[in-house]
């Protein structure tokens, strides 16, 4: 059996996730101008989409397109056929190009599970992958109620996730080409999601991130009640401006607490390390190997795959680590859980350490076929192939020298770590943001420290939700 899952980027129920990639994947391929059911093409690029659909004899409310076409208030609609990206066409072309490749993309749809409701319309194939793909470039995450919130925020995982538990989508995706492409494809939507421009999802309608809905989710995942409490109460924001003041999906993703909401508990004391992020702990693991078999499941964290054969690694064989994971809607930056001073930074690209591209969606492969997030059931295996990065604190005593690790995780998540070398630190201060997408990140202790986790609320905390600043942990020096 797969090892529990405390966090997760998708939801259990494999139900919800086939509807949202199939509500994507009919608006995808009628904007690539092919018949939603039988992926016939029925206009060519460039041509109005409503007289196409209405002349081929398709039902399909072009309105539900507004968002993938760039619409600003006051525009005229003109939705027409779009053509594959640059980059995504290339990407196509290396599919068919390169036969390693081009068999995996093929054998992973074969070896996926099937969907549940053989009546909704799924990804047939590479070509249908790579159109929904280019749909998405211009489109910024929307917000979802319910389960479907979940995939909302991570769509690409969303999409791609029935066929990463399946061993030619694993040779798929940690091969250096593919992921090389993704990385070009993510920044391309990085740039979007940076713009101006990404900012038609943040309104106050139905899928806006400013939706009552909305609002009360991210207050709710701040720690707050939304019976009583406000977003603008937990957040700095301009309640004024159409957006709130984000000028960009990424403003909005990268939000700010208020101090009071991201207080320091115990700021004064060394025996005490806070939390970093907000987050849910996943995992607190002793003993830890400088080499271990990382990839094969339920097996414990290699320091030389996570921290990239850092010079610093021998400093921390046997020594204790805490990982914990971001939801979606959690604050995503992070602030030092201790005082001390920053003695080294790190930018880690992923499995092709040095060089880039980072890995996306590899994950270690296990016999649960029906829970299609595997990729957070392989938290420990994707601390060593995703992006990262390593800071080096210098901690007062007993702490002493520790390393806090940020992991991006999927789609276009960037570690942007804002310290430099010799800076120095007080609990709280911030170190750096995840950028877009999903993530995780672990604290590293030598092993002259013993590490006590504190119960959160009378639960473990192992398992538990914790706010940005909390206590977490007790520390001392042993022999």
């Amino acid at each position: 059996m797969p090892q529990t899952t405390v966090c997760r980027w998708l939801p259990e129920d494999p139900a919800a996730i086939e509807a949202f990639v199939s509500d994507l994947l009919v608006r995808s391929r009628i904007i690539h101008g092919r018949n939603p059911r039988t992926r016939v093409r029925f206009a060519e690029v460039g041509e109005n989409l409503e007289t196409a659909t209405r002349r081929a004899g398709i039902v399909f409310d072009i309105g539900r397109l507004r968002r993938h076409y760039r619409i600003t208030i006051g525009q005229a609609e003109d939705y027409r056929v779009r053509a594959l990206n640059s980059i995504v066409q290339e990407f196509q072309d290396y599919i068919e190009r390169e036969g390693v490749v081009y068999a995996a993309f093929n054998e992973m749809f074969e070896q996926a599970p099937p969907p549940q409701n053989e009546d909704q319309a799924k990804i047939e194939n590479y070509v249908d992958l790579m159109e929904i793909i280019n749909t998405t470039m211009t489109t910024a995450p929307s917000f979802g109620e319910g389960v479907s919130a979940m995939v909302a925020a991570v769509p690409l995982y969303g999409i791609i996730c029935r066929f990463c538990n399946t061993p030619a989508g694993y040779n798929a995706f940690t091969h250096p080409g593919v992921n090389a492409r993704f990385y070009r494809v993510f920044m391309a939507w990085h740039d979007y999601l940076t713009s101006a421009e990404s900012t038609n999802v943040i309104y106050d309608g139905e899928g806006g991130w400013l939706s009552t809905a909305a609002l009360n989710a991210m207050v709710q995942s701040a720690g707050g009640n939304p019976a009583q409490d406000t977003f603008e109460y937990f957040y700095v924001c301009d309640t004024s401006d159409p957006h709130y003041g984000f000028k960009s999906y990424d403003e909005l993703f990268v939000r700010e607490l208020k101090a009071i909401h991201r207080a320091v508990v115990f700021p004064d004391n060394p025996t005490i390390v806070n939390s970093a992020c907000s987050s849910t702990v996943h995992k607190l693991y002793y003993n830890l190997k400088k080499t271990d078999r990382f990839w094969i499941k339920n097996t414990p964290y290699s320091l030389n795959h996570i921290l990239a054969e850092d010079e610093l690694v021998d400093t921390f064989v046997n020594g204790t680590l805490i990982q914990a994971m971001l939801g979606s809607l959690d604050y995503h930056r992070w602030r030092s859980p201790v005082n001390g001073k920053v003695v080294k930074i790190r930018l880690i690209s992923g499995a092709t350490h040095p060089n880039p591209p980072p890995t996306y969606y590899a994950a270690c492969l296990d016999d649960d076929h029906t829970d299609l997030d595997v990729v957070s059931r392989s938290q420990d295996f994707v601390t060593a192939i995703s992006t990262r990065g390593l800071i080096f604190i210098q901690a007062e005593e007993p702490v002493g020298l520790m390393c806090f690790v940020a992991v991006g995780l999927g789609e276009v998540s960037t570690c942007n770590i804002v310290v430099k070398e010799d800076q120095v630190l007080k609990k709280g201060d911030e170190l750096g943001q995840f950028h877009f997408g999903g993530s995780t990140h672990c604290l590293i202790f030598q092993p002259n420290v013993a590490v006590t986790p504190i119960d959160q609320d009378g639960k473990d905390l192992v398992g538990s939700k914790v706010r940005v600043g909390k206590d977490i942990l007790t520390v001392a020096k042993q022999a």
